[in-house]
């Protein structure tokens, strides 16, 4: 439903002209708005009384850069957002269509390939939004809407400043959400443990309410439809069998017994699957590309088999492949195409880069400060020499990593080279640090696993008050280095020292859910710490041989690269291999719909998802093409050929962050950079 701008509502919001609001709720209200390009998006702002807690904007930060990550696979895209605007806002996709529940609401029950659709399209969005770490917490029937046939999730992981479970909305509100909540989020003990599974959950009722008209645990009252939540067999009236079995599945009581939404895909996608009517085509386009892409890959790519033997492929093939499967070219120092390039493309080995996780990879020799910048505190300070070497102050503990653009999903792993400088210090591993760069607490909310001279522990730590998990006794030498390898899932964690299994502990804090990654020291006890870092290796998901470190880390090469910072006075760069695309060509080689934005820019780019570290030689080189295009641009290369000084390099203007360039590297230090002509 669409109604009328209010009085009181502002004609812009950030670049965006208002033209009718779309709804309203807890959170804020969301606007039918007008881009700069003439686009129809559509702005959700955030309530004033939440726009002033610093806190809520943090964690509005925190989750939109997760979100923008979900790829378009039956979910509306995130566009844009400002976290720092005066009422902040998020910008997503506008689905011109009907939610599932006016369909259902207006027309009654859906059946065949009409249900199918929407069983089918919300587990894919499900399977993508899942993949990237981000949990939808609010699937229901007004979230799914309807784009030319296509369901279309809507609304996921972004921060609500009340949980559902709180009761504090209008009485039909708590009903039509409590129909859909998982029995662990009715319980406060339970509920700090929210996991995907809860959108599982979701996804059962959603169907069964697609089905049926009725929700399979609905009552008159919230008290009555949470007690037959936590205790009663689900409702689910006349489903066809085979989905009837699957909705069946998806509202067990106990979370652990419930499929993932990837299986559930699988089991609805398979071939031949028993009265399961065809899907229409596109819908069908979109959900296999869910379940194949190589970041969102499920199906039988994922059930058990030697991994050992992935990671050896993985070392022959994938130093490389991880962004050359899509296209992207390294070269020789002669500028012909690299043989283990081409190899890499062909069919074969190649294909297993679909084995590679969902998610981003960072490899840092610690050797510049790139990613862990050199700093000084009232804790302490971080410095570069030979590796990152961090130092706290008498009882403090002190934290580095100010490199904000990374947000690591709950699978992942972080392998370290540490050196204890005496038997006070102790190396800590901050992940799943939630708040951004800037804010006064952003050091202080995360996992933290701590390894010192004497003992091992895990803690969490949220708004500085810190809990234990688990601890183990075990001597670590102080003054030479000792490999920590953290493994982490959606529930728990394993650390290793020098290759030996120390601890595990389960992962609890339902607001601690993925983020970034910082190094520090802290004293067992009394005194000073100091600890030295080196050979950082940040991966998402639990295999810490996948993928391997690309060649050019050490080597030599020349790249199409998104850089992400360029900095020759301190001689560091961030480097991410990349392909760029037109719209079309990106919309038709991963099977995106048509309708989406995507399609219609001229250059989408396309990232390999691992990030490098790289040092800069001293007398780097660079090239330009925009004072004459005509005789400074490469036509084969599209990068620049004219030696400009680093002053005309850098004013940059309006091109983007990472901008694209072509990147010469030798022995593993960047030596030349050329802009690319990609807008």
């Amino acid at each position: 439903m669409v109604d009328r701008l209010r009085p009181a509502d502002p004609e812009f919001i950030g670049k965006y002209r208002l033209l009718s609001r779309l709804g309203e709720g807890g959170m804020g209200a969301v606007y039918l708005a007008e881009a700069p390009d003439g686009r129809p998006v559509a702005v959700k702002v955030i309530r004033p009384e939440y726009a002033h807690d610093q806190q809520f904007r943090a964690r509005f930060r925190s989750e939109v850069n997760r979100a923008r990550q979900v790829p378009p696979f039956c979910t509306a895209e995130v566009l844009d957002a400002d976290p720092d605007h005066e009422t902040p806002y998020l910008v997503v996709e506008y689905v011109d269509g009907p939610s599932l529940n006016e369909v259902v609401a207006e027309g009654g029950p859906l059946g065949g390939g009409s249900l199918h659709g929407v069983a089918v399209g919300v587990a894919s969005a499900l399977a993508a939004i899942h993949g990237v770490g981000v949990i939808h917490r609010d699937l229901k029937p007004r979230n799914v809407l309807f784009a030319l046939g296509i369901p279309k999730v809507i609304d996921f992981g972004i921060a609500r400043p009340l949980e559902p479970t709180s009761f504090h909305t209008r009485a039909e509100e708590v009903i039509g959400t409590l129909a859909y909540m998982a029995p662990e989020r009715l319980d406060p003990e339970t509920d700090r443990l929210i996991t995907p599974a809860v959108d599982v959950f979701a996804w059962g009722a959603v169907v069964t309410y697609a089905g049926t008209s009725r929700t399979p645990f609905g009552g008159d009252t919230p008290a009555v439809t949470a007690a037959r939540i936590l205790t009663q067999p689900p409702r689910v009236g006349d489903l066809p069998p085979y989905l009837a079995e699957l909705v069946g599945a998806a509202l067990e009581k106990e979370p652990q017994n419930r499929p993932t939404a990837p299986e559930l895909l699988d089991r609805l996608l398979v071939s031949g699957a028993p009265s399961a009517p065809p899907l229409p085509p596109e819908l069908r386009r979109e959900a296999e590309a869910a379940q194949q892409s190589g970041r969102y890959r499920t199906g039988e790519h994922q059930r058990p088999r030697g991994r050992r033997r992935v990671a050896v492929i993985a070392a022959g093939a994938l130093v490389v492949a991880a962004g050359v499967a899509a296209g992207i070219g390294l070269r020789d120092d002669g500028g012909a195409a690299d043989d283990r390039t081409s190899q890499a493309a062909q069919p074969g080995p190649a294909a297993t880069a679909s084995e590679s996780p969902a998610g981003p990879t960072f490899f840092d020799p610690l050797s510049t400060d790139a990613a862990f910048g050199v700093q000084t505190g009232d804790a302490g300070a971080c410095a570069v020499k030979k590796g990152l070497v961090v130092t706290a102050k008498d009882g403090q503990t002190m934290m580095c990593g100010e490199y904000a653009h990374l947000v690591f999903p709950p699978s992942q792993n972080i392998g370290v080279r540490a050196t204890l400088a005496d038997a006070r210090s102790c190396a800590t591993i901050r992940f799943r640090a939630t708040a951004d760069e800037g804010e006064a607490d952003y050091v202080t909310s995360g996992y933290q696993v701590s390894v010192c001279a004497d003992e091992v522990r895990l803690t969490s730590t949220v708004a500085a008050v810190g809990d234990p998990i688990a601890t183990a006794r075990r001597p670590t030498s102080v003054g030479s280095p000792h490999s920590i390898l953290v493994v982490t899932t959606d529930r728990g964690a394993k650390v290793s020292v020098d290759d030996t299994p120390v601890l595990e502990g389960e992962l609890t804090e339902s607001n601690l859910l993925s983020g970034r990654v910082l190094l520090g020291a802290e004293p067992s006890g009394d005194g000073r710490a100091k600890v030295t870092f080196t050979d950082l290796r940040l991966r998402s998901g639990t295999d810490p041989a996948v993928p391997p470190a690309p060649a050019f880390a050490t080597g030599d090469a020349q790249l199409t690269a998104g850089v992400w910072l360029l900095y020759e006075a301190h001689q560091q760069a961030i480097v991410e291999q990349a392909e760029y695309v037109t719209g079309a060509e990106y919309c038709r080689r991963y099977a995106v719909a048509s309708t989406s934005p995507k399609c219609a820019k001229t250059t989408v780019p396309v990232y390999s998802g691992v990030r490098v570290a790289l040092p800069v030689a001293a007398g780097v080189k660079y090239f330009d093409y925009r004072n004459l295009p005509a005789s400074c641009l490469d036509p084969e290369t599209h990068a620049g050929k004219c030696g400009v000084s680093r002053a005309v390099f850098s004013v940059m203007g309006d091109e983007f962050d990472p901008w694209a360039a072509l990147v010469t590297i030798r022995a593993g230090r960047v030596v030349a950079v050329a802009h690319l002509d990609y807008h």
